[in-house]
Order: C-alpha cells, then structure tokens, then sequence
C-alpha cells in the first residue's frame, strides 16, 4: 500500500494490520509535512514502512541503506522504562525513525554529485558518521511535545536520569557522551544527547542547528571538519559548547539536592524483576557482569537465597505458597523475540506456554492458574490461563488502548491495572474479573505505574505527581503519599521519596523499593510507611491531534523486486607488488529482508582475468560463489608467473529443522572446489593433472545455549555441533565421510571474568580429505561446511595434517579496565582493556592405531584492547605471544592485528 511519500508492508493475515497499514500511512505523510522544512531534503524515492509483529519488545529502527526504510514493531511500551512518556505509540515511533531518515538523507556539493553518479554508497551519506549523540538526540528532540506532554524530553524518566547525573558528580564528559558506551545509564547518548541539543537550541536557536546540520551534509570526510563546522557555526568549540551545556544542566537539576542511595556494587545494576509471596522478596540479581540469579530475601541479616538462574526473565510472581512463574523471553534462529510462560519447579524452570506472546503475569489467589497480558497485532490482550493450559480470553482493546503491568486483590475478583487510552498518560484503572470494562480510578495527567496489593489489601503505586517517580497509596479514591515517621516522630518523606523509587513490595513489617542512581538501581528497604496527605494533581486530558485523510492505493502482494535492485556501485582498487585488481561492488536487499546479496569483480592486470565474489542469502538458503586467480612464482629464474584459479560454491539450507526453542538446529549444505593450473610460467614443465575437484554433501546439528553478558569478557552456557560431509556421491578423487564434533563451554567466574574451554575432534575415512592443524586464528573457516583447517598457536599454518584430529583449548579472561571514553569528538576511543591466558593442545595423525605424529602443546597470553571507531563500532586490536612447548615446528609466535568485520 502507497501514500505520496511512503509504501507499507504488512502481514496479510487479517484486516486489523490493513487497518494499521493505512494508520501509519496517514501518520507518516503528517510527519513527513511537519519535518521536511527544519531539514529541507527528503528521500528521492518513497520511504519503506514495514509493520513487523514479531518482537516482543518496543523499538524500531531506520536507515537509509541501501534504501529509505523504517521497521516499525508493533508492541508497545507498558511499564516504566523511559518509553512510556506518548500519547500514539506509532505516531512517536514514526517521528522518531523518520528524523533519522530526513538527517541521514541530507546532501550538497561533492556529495549530492557523488550520489548522482555512485547512488547511494554509504559513504556518500556524511550524517552517518556523525556521534550517535547527535543523531539520536536530534531524534529525541522533535519526538517531543511539551504542550501534549510526550517524548522523553518531557518525561519525569529523563530527568530523574539527568538529575542523577548532575547530583552524582559523575556528569560525562564529551569524550564519554559522544560514543556507543556500555556505561550506565544505558544508552546515555540518548539521554545526553536530547538534551544538549535542546540547550543548543535555546541557547543559539533553531537555525544554527540548521546551517550545522547543512554544513556536515556537505563534507565527504565529515571527521575531519567537525571542529571547524562547528566553530563556524557557533563561534565556540565542542569542548566549550559542552562546558557551557553542562553547568546550564547543573543550575537546572543541581539546586534541589535528594537524597540518593549510593549503589554498593561495582557495576552497575539494571531494573530488577521482582515479585513477592508476602513473607519475602523476590528478585533477579542482574548486575551484567554476573550470570543473572533469581533470589529469596527473607530478612535484613540472612543472606538470601539463590533459587535458580535468571536467564532471559521479564516479570515474575510467587503464589502465597511461594511458587514462582516467570516470563522469560527468547530470540529464535529467524530473529523473532518473543516471550512465555515458564514455571519454577524442583529448581528447574519449566515451560508453561508456547509463543504465547507474554508481557506481565500474575497468579490467580487461589492458585487455579494465572492472569496474563500480551500484545498481537499492535492490540492489548488480557489471558486467564487454567493448571490444565485452557486459555480464555478476557479482554481485548481498540486501537491506542493498552493495559501494562496489573494486580489482582486478594479475594481474586478486582484487578487493578495501568491503562493507557488514546491520547491520555498512563493511569490506573480497575475491572472486575469476566466483566470486561474498564473503569478509570486516577484520571490524572501524571504517569502511574506498578499497581501493588498489599497483603492487608492496601493498594500502593508509583507515580510522577510532582515531576518525580514516588510512592503512593491509592485510598479512599484519592492518591496519598507515603512516608516513615523518624526518631522524633516526625514524617519524613525525603526517605522515601527523592530520586526515583519503583517495585513497591511489602514482607512483614518491611518495604522494599527500587531507587534509581547514578549508577544503577538499588535495592533498599525500610519501615512500612504510612499514607498521609493528599496530592494535588491536574485531570487528565485527551492530547490526540487530528490528521488529515491522504490518497491512498489499493493494497498488492508483496514484490521484492523494487527495492531488491542494485542502489549503488562504487569503483575499488586493490593489489600488491606482483599485481593490481581493478573492478567494482554493490550489494542489495528487499524491504521485508528477505533477499540479500553481495557482489565484487575485479580485472587483475598479471592475471588477465576476472575475480568473482558473490553472495545470496534468501531466508534460510545461502548460495556463495567465489573465482580468484592466484599468482604462483615457480620458478624465480625466470620472468613471469604461474596461475592457480580457485573456485568455489556453497550452498547451504539452515535450520532445516530446530528444536528446543532455536538452541537445537539441523542444517545441511553442498561444498564443491576446483582448483586448476591455468598458466604455466615459462621453463616450468607439469606432470600430471593441471585441476583437482573435491566436493561435498553434508549434514550438521548444532546446538547453542550460551549468553553473553555486557560487562565481562565472554559470557556462560554451552555449544557444539556435528557434522558429517559425504566426499564420496559428488566426487571421482575423493571418497568417504568427514565428520567433526565440537564442543565448547564459557563459565562465568565472580567478576568481570570468564572461563572457556573448547574441545575439537575430526575424523576422516580413508579416501576424504584430511585436517590441518596449526598457526594463529582465525584458521577456522567460520562456515559450518568446509571447514578443515584449525588453528593452535605456538606453530606455523598446517605444522600437522592427518585423518584424524583432536584439539583442546582453555582460555581464561578477564577485563582489567572499563574506559568507555573518546577522544573529544574525533572518532577514536576505548571501551575496554582485557588479558587472555590460553593454553591449547591438539595433534592431527593418520595412523589409527598409535599416531604418527606428537601432540602439539601451545601456551601465551594477549592483551585486548576494544578501540571504539567512529564512535560506535568496536574493533578488536589485539597484541598476543604464544609459545610451542614441544614437537617438530614448535616456535615463539609474537601477533598483532585487528579483529574486526567491517
């Protein structure tokens, strides 16, 4: 479907996504007409709107490569996070995406006359390499509305966030806020991002933000001019326009000083999943640089219990008699997230639904089985789900009409929920159980979250009354606000309230709170407070704003070929002493990401021949082909060169099976070489055949379970495959089977430290290929199919080869410092620095019976520093030493290299 500016895809499974579709359209032309003047550009063509309702989680993307295109996820935010701060969803997550399309789109001079003859070559699109802080910051701005209320410029979240960072004393520095950093808070370039443009706005106005933004539209290698632009425009350096912005930040949150909670861990702590049977608190430790634990704290001096692993968790509840469910989330093998149910018992989780679509869960009183939400075609459900797996579905809501996280009383007839209506801030609400109508209790324009019976039947909240997250109790239809009374019998609210609390919950005569810091979020607790008081709160009201109809054409069958076409192609030129390759690229992919390719040729002048690369990847399937022609110096006496073309195909059906949730998959693939002696340089006489061919048909299994963690070097779980490649079907040189077994295991260790060990076997019948083993990685080729040579350090390339093959590694990790800083605004800095120790043995033999040839035995270590380049990619440089301990080709290896893919 197509408006003047846009084209839509959706699913085509029912009249709720055409409805959705011709939404976003009418939003995205409004947008469209409101942004086009601040940026005065716009894509050539029409922007790609995909409506994807495979992710349970609020987001969106957009870029311009190799076309416009915006995917849209149609999950909503429903709890407090920082997202929840919008009157539309879609029409805020338009806004926001399509700003970085206007901005990414901008061109003049050298670059719009390179677009014109290239097309749309990254590098012809400068706003791409400009700090992420500015391009989601510009973002940000224009997603907020002050006078509706919306975007999180307005929201009591950013600034609770900013005024954590002023009162810390822990403010960034322009080298920490202009980079893609795993420092807390999360995503800081956003926050910090938002608001420096907003002060740059109101400082110098709207327009030197435009002659900025068209002023790096025009510069190839923006980089370079970054500092001298930006002094053009503002008569002041980043370094003093930074200055500048941070005490205009402290003389707006510094002045009113709360009480904050100083966080006792050394990393920092996300939100974390609570829940609670009335007699102790539940919660899952997750910190990121430990393996996330579900816990059970009963008092102030035991220490709490571990009860399970915390792996993927997004909600909890315990039953009176303390049974656990939990939502848990998980990304399949085809990139869809989605969430279910899964119950705790005998310490071990066991899954309750499938694709079930969870977003918060809560136990019936009585134990019958439990209350779920969850989000299908962009509508909010309520789900009563029996012991036995009956669904009934209790409640749906309009467009725009959601509930988010929800409580049930104690008598299991009234839930008591956070509701959003179209245009309205989060408010509470309540319903009675199988009546389906929802009644409005607050009606306020604040923002409510986390609705929380008590055991006494109180019910507690949280909420933004006074412009910061605090707790309230909802009683006798007015909102009051909670305190403890001090020593001197006084109240003394600053020690409830202050800095952000959240997860109300109450065990005995204890409250236990979320506060938000500077460095993360803290569990506290304290004397069950007392409701005094009334605050005073404004009534809400709708802030919908009306749009205008649009043209809109009739809906077609989804076409890939529009935007499957080559968008651009650029020149590229390569070579060494011996030869000089000269050719061209391009790469493409339809809107829905279906079909993806890349292709590269290149005229080799010693050669006199064409290299090929090509690549297509359509969902599952993979085909690759590669033609090079290699220069080979046999006989040096003599001028000229002999060449060896080397050819390959692959093509591979992943997935063909899967299993476990994604973890377990069965995949196959055909692998055919040939390799032939094209010309022979002169005086060089050949004896036998000028080609061997080898090909392949294999089966692999593989399985995966392993989890990163964003502040250690690695992560915990394990992984392996099997795979068994036939030599024998396709083949007249060749014979037999080539099977391989790997396994390799990560364990975290306390700390921002990680323990792997991998083990590795090959074994080849009589007739197939055989394995080499040895030189520094990464020998291995990272296909599942083809895969013979393997690396061990402390020796050169293929020190081994044999039919047979085994290989050990341990490596122990660890991150010795966190910099997370850049260098000003020029595009290089550091994320982190980290030590590798490893020790690997492995041996590759062809006699069964006793070997013939002695394990290979390798020790070193490695220093690893993760640079940040171009504010945002991190790239691996890595200076290490190995050393062969015994057998034949055992030596000293130093290295250095970059690790990376570009």
């Amino acid at each position: 479907m197509r408006s003047t500016h846009f084209e839509v895809h959706y699913p085509a499974s029912g009249p709720t996504y055409h409805e959705l579709a011709e939404r976003s359209l009418t939003i995205a032309e409004s947008v469209h007409q409101e942004l086009v003047p601040f940026f005065a550009t716009m894509p050539d063509r029409r922007t790609q709107l995909v409506l994807s309702d495979d992710q349970d989680t609020a987001n969106g993307w957009a870029t311009f490569f190799p076309f416009a295109q915006i995917r849209l996820y149609l999950t909503p935010p429903h709890s407090l996070s920082g997202l929840e701060n919008y009157g539309d969803w879609l029409s805020l997550l338009i806004r926001h995406e399509y700003v970085h399309i206007l901005q990414m789109e901008m061109g003049r001079g050298a670059v719009k006359s390179g677009r014109s003859l290239f097309g749309r070559f990254p590098y012809l699109f400068p706003h791409t390499f400009v700090t992420p802080m500015l391009i989601e910051g510009l973002a940000v701005y224009h997603e907020t509305d002050y006078s509706a209320g919306t975007g999180r410029l307005a929201s009591s979240w950013y600034e609770m966030q900013m005024r954590a960072e002023v009162i810390s004393g822990e403010f960034a520095s322009l080298g920490e806020a202009v980079i893609s950093s795993r420092d807390w808070p999360y995503g800081q370039y956003y926050l910090y991002g938002a608001f420096f443009v907003e002060y740059l706005i109101e400082t110098h106005g709207e327009e030197a933000l435009k002659q900025w933004l068209h002023a790096v539209s025009g510069e190839l290698i923006p980089y370079i001019s970054l500092k001298s632009l930006t002094r053009q425009v503002y008569g002041a350096s980043f370094d003093e326009l930074w200055s500048d912005f941070r005490l205009s930040m402290f003389e707006r949150f510094g002045g009113d000083q709360h009480h904050v909670a100083e966080a006792p861990h050394s990393s920092p702590l996300r939100q974390q999943i609570s829940g609670s049977d009335g007699q102790a608190l539940y919660y899952v430790h997750r910190d990121d640089e430990n393996r996330p634990i579900l816990q059970r704290c009963t008092g102030l001096s035991i220490p709490c219990e571990h009860l399970a692993d915390g792996d993927d968790i997004s909600s909890i509840d315990v039953s009176d008699a303390g049974e656990v469910v939990a939502v848990k989330g998980r990304v399949y093998p085809s990139g869809r997230y989605t969430r279910d149910l899964w119950q705790l018992r005998a310490g071990k989780w066991t899954p309750l639904t499938t694709d079930a679509r969870v977003a918060h869960v809560r136990w019936l009183p009585d134990g019958s089985g439990f209350l779920y939400t969850r989000f299908s075609a962009g509508h909010s459900e309520l789900i009563l789900l029996s012991l036995d797996g009956e669904e009934s579905l209790l409640w749906r809501g309009g467009y725009g009409q959601y509930i988010g996280e929800f409580d049930i009383d104690a008598a299991g007839s009234r839930i008591v929920a956070t509701y959003k209506r179209p245009g309205y801030s989060w408010e509470l609400a309540e319903m009675k159980l199988y009546q389906a109508e929802w009644h409005v209790l607050t009606n306020s324009s604040a923002t409510e979250g986390t609705p929380r019976f008590t055991g006494d039947n109180r019910l507690l909240f949280v909420a933004d009354y006074q412009g910061q997250f605090e707790l309230f109790e909802w009683k006798d239809g007015v909102a009051m606000p909670l305190a403890v009374e001090n020593d001197r019998g006084v109240s003394d609210a600053h020690t409830v309230n202050g800095s952000g609390l959240f997860d109300p919950w109450i065990t005995g005569d204890l409250l236990w709170v979320q506060q938000y810091t500077a460095q993360g979020f803290v569990q506290v607790h304290m004397e069950v407070p007392l409701a005094r008081g009334q605050v005073s709160q404004s009534p809400d009201h709708q802030n919908n704003s009306d749009i205008d109809d649009i043209v809109l054409s009739e809906p077609e069958a989804y076409q890939p070929w529009s935007t499957l076409r080559p968008h651009y192609w650029f020149p590229i030129v390569y070579g060494d002493q011996d030869s000089t390759h000269v050719g061209l690229v391009t790469s493409g992919s339809d809107a829905l990401g279906r079909h993806n390719y890349q292709l590269q040729f290149a005229y080799g002048s010693e050669q006199r021949a064409v290299d090929l690369n090509l690549s297509y990847q359509f969902e599952r399937w993979l085909l690759a082909y590669s033609n090079e022609y290699e220069l080979l110096d046999i006989n040096p006496t003599v001028d000229g060169f002999s060449v060896i073309q080397d050819q390959q195909w692959l093509l591979a059906r992943n997935w063909l099976a899967e299993a476990m949730r994604g973890r377990l998959g069965l995949h196959s693939g055909v692998v055919s070489q040939r390799r032939s002696l094209e010309r022979v340089e002169p005086a060089v006489i050949v004896n036998g055949p000028r080609s061997i061919e080898q090909h392949s048909l294999g089966l692999a299994m593989t399985f995966n379970d392993q989890h990163a963690l964003l502040n250690s070097p690695g992560g915990y779980g394990p992984a392996g495959y099997v795979v068994v490649e036939d030599f024998s079907i396709l083949n007249d040189a060749w014979s037999g089977l080539h099977s391989q077994l790997s396994l390799s295991w990560m364990g975290d260790l306390p700390g921002r430290q990680t323990l792997m060990v991998s083990f590795d076997l090959g074994v080849a019948s009589e007739g197939a290929p055989g394995f080499t083993l040895g030189g520094l990685p990464p020998r291995e080729d990272n296909a599942i199919f083809g895969r013979e040579q393997l690396s061990l350090r402390g020796y050169d390339a293929g020190n081994q080869f044999g039919r047979y093959l085994d290989r050990e590694r341990v490596t122990w990790a660890t991150q010795l410092a966190s910099i997370n800083d850049n260098w000003g605004i020029w595009p290089f800095g550091a994320d982190d620095l980290e030590m590798r120790l490893f020790a690997e043995r492995g041996r590759a033999w062809s006699d069964a019976t006793d070997g013939d040839n002695e394990a290979m035995l390798g020790v070193g270590g490695e220093f690893r520093l993760n640079s940040i380049v171009g504010y945002r990619v991190q790239v691996p440089v890595v200076i290490g030493i190995a050393h062969g301990l015994r057998g034949a080709g055992a030596e000293t290896q130093g290295y250095f290299g970059v690790q990376a893919t570009f």
